[in-house]
């Protein structure tokens, strides 16, 4: 295995863990927000050392948790988290809030994080389940938070400096708005070197840039295979956004679903795909110029190894995973409970060099280390239901990361 550690989120069972060497170690602990995942930091931090480090926001503690090799540190902020972003140079992190636990948002809450002096800020814009990026201008190369609205669909531009500088009091921050956005984003990436931001809607990969404090639209690439994406991920060593595009179909007909790993260039908008096993193909994961994507389906749970290195995009790999005791059921909707018990799903990280990856056995409390040669199990002391989350962060400090959490 390599030298990182595997960070694991058990969030059902508030417990946290470091996987190294085969060995498991638990850690803090806390709630992860599921919806808003993982966060990788640029490697380093205040003292200057380079390490690897991460961060999730503990939705029961209302607090930031920043995690790496010298252990954890909390910093309050407003809860249910709905998503989280931070700076290039991973000083600041942006916290919004969306629905929780409750059928509908009702939080208008955003918190700005500063690592480096511990003092949170908080403000209000406006209640939904907003995305958020922090993103150059590019004319000024100001910071700006971009937070991205649904329903209406919307883009808000925030100075930075205005919203760390927001008084005691939870006061309102607004900034310039567009709204050149279909209603319905979800899943947000941004290449903070070009200050291109992007969020997949049913009209394709939408993309913005702020221009002189302004949000600008900068056209929609069209999914390239029909359907469209909820989950982006952003590789910055290529400048590309990837989602896994879900074909058309009735939400409980998951098991006929077709799903294709899509590639799009934010600057050119050329685009590629490959095609992947039908079923549920929850969050996926990026490693070494590779992706590793597990498929859920009644006829046998598969994980696909994808070689983007070259002119086309390539399995390099498929195989099949121990099925789950407590699948998601035929003819309901995935996330539904099955005879009381939660429907199971996976995880998937991939390590930095794009060699191993790892994927979870939600509810049987599992890790399976997949390999070209074989795999390796490695039990968990708690189950990983909803099949917990994920994240193999690099210590590499040219390695970039992604500056959304996942």
């Amino acid at each position: 295995m390599p030298h990182e550690q595997l960070v694991v989120a058990d969030y059902r069972a508030a417990r946290t863990y470091a996987l190294a060497g085969g060995s498991v170690r638990e850690l803090g602990g806390g709630v992860l927000a599921e919806h808003a995942g993982f966060l990788a930091l640029p490697p380093g931090g205040a003292s200057g050392a380079r390490h690897a480090r991460w961060a999730y926001a503990d939705d029961r503690a209302g607090a930031l948790v920043v995690g790496g090799p010298a252990g954890e540190r909390r910093h309050p902020i407003a809860i249910p988290a709905e998503h989280l972003a931070c700076d290039p140079a991973g000083r600041h992190v942006a916290v919004t809030t969306g629905a929780g636990a409750n059928a509908e948002p009702w939080s208008d809450v955003v918190t700005l994080v500063d690592l480096d002096d511990g003092e949170p800020v908080r403000f209000r814009v406006r209640t939904g389940e907003p995305g958020v990026m922090i993103v150059p201008d590019r004319r000024s190369g100001e910071a700006v938070l971009l937070i991205r609205h649904r329903e209406p669909g919307a883009i808000e531009a925030v100075p930075l400096e205005r919203a760390a500088a927001a008084g005691p009091h939870v006061p309102e921050v607004r900034g310039a708005t567009t709204h050149d956005i279909a209603d319905d984003g979800h899943g947000d990436v941004v290449d903070q070197r070009t200050g291109t931001a992007a969020t997949a809607t049913r009209r394709g990969l939408e993309r913005f840039a702020v221009e002189d404090g302004l949000p600008r639209p900068l056209g929609a690439v069209p999914w390239p295979v029909a359907g469209r994406a909820y989950y982006l991920r952003f590789d910055p060593a290529t400048g590309c956004a990837l989602g896994v595009v879900r074909g058309p179909g009735a939400p409980d007909a998951w098991t006929s679903w077709t799903n294709a790993l899509v590639e799009i260039d934010l600057e050119t908008g050329r685009t590629r795909h490959a095609d992947l096993p039908p079923g549920l193909a929850f969050r996926f994961a990026l490693g070494g110029g590779r992706a590793a994507v597990a498929t859920i389906h009644p006829d046998g749970d598969r994980l696909t190894l994808i070689d983007r290195s070259g002119p086309r995009m390539r399995p390099l790999w498929q195989t099949a995973l121990p099925a789950m005791s407590h699948p998601p059921a035929p003819g309901r909707l995935p996330w539904e409970p099955v005879g009381g018990a939660p429907a199971q799903r996976r995880a998937v990280a991939l390590d930095p060099s794009g060699t191993t990856a790892a994927v979870t056995r939600g509810g049987d409390g599992e890790i399976h280390l997949v390999r070209e040669e074989g795999t390796e199990t490695v039990a968990l002391p708690s189950p990983l239901h909803e099949g917990g989350h994920l994240l193999w962060p690099s210590s590499s400090p040219d390695a970039g990361t992604d500056p959304v959490g996942r």
